[in-house]
């Protein structure tokens, strides 16, 4: 039992909850969101400075990974090299001090080829799309594309169809 101290004052806790009794106990503060909100705020930042550094630590092995070494024989070499003269004057030649940067083959672009034209065929009583397609050696998507067909079942007699410039051109008949 605490020793009883007769000229002490009496002091009230700084909080007491309205409805309930004061037991002597610790007295608990109301936390306010700021607070709540700050071991959260903390957790963000540790991940955000961990994800940061092991994305720099990716990029640093990417690129150490990249890097071409010189060749150990080209430093290896038992013939000195001429030390390069130092001009004053501009050199109109290529340089002759070589790059240690290792050098790159610029990709060739693709030659340009150009489709030929479409040629036109009169469909005839009794011809479908596939059987046209099999005839000029082409697929029933590109006629079907070409003219803009919204349903490739309904060709009629006498209609005009688009053939891709690719396909096997019809020998000329004698007329």
């Amino acid at each position: 039992m605490p020793p009883e101290f007769p000229d002490a004052p009496d002091i009230e806790p700084p909080y007491s909850p309205p409805d309930a009794a004061f037991d002597g106990g610790p007295v608990r503060r109301r936390r306010s969101a700021a607070d709540a909100a700050l071991p959260w705020l903390l957790a963000i930042l540790v991940v955000l400075l961990l994800a940061a550094s092991g994305g720099l630590v990716t990029a640093w092995i990417v690129a150490t990974l990249r890097a071409e070494p010189v060749p150990a024989v080209a430093n290896a070499t038992s013939t000195p090299r001429p030390e390069p003269s130092i001009t004053l004057a501009p050199s109109e030649g290529p340089s002759a001090i070589p790059s240690q940067q290792p050098r790159r083959t610029p990709t060739p672009t693709p030659p340009l080829t150009q489709e030929p034209e479409p040629f036109v065929h009169v469909v005839r009583r009794g011809e479908y799309l596939q059987y046209i397609a099999d005839l000029y050696g082409v697929t029933v998507e590109d006629i079907v594309r070409l003219n803009d067909i919204s349903n490739p079942n309904r060709i009629r007699p006498g209609q005009r169809l688009l053939i891709p410039g690719y396909g096997i051109r019809p020998s000329p008949t004698p007329g």
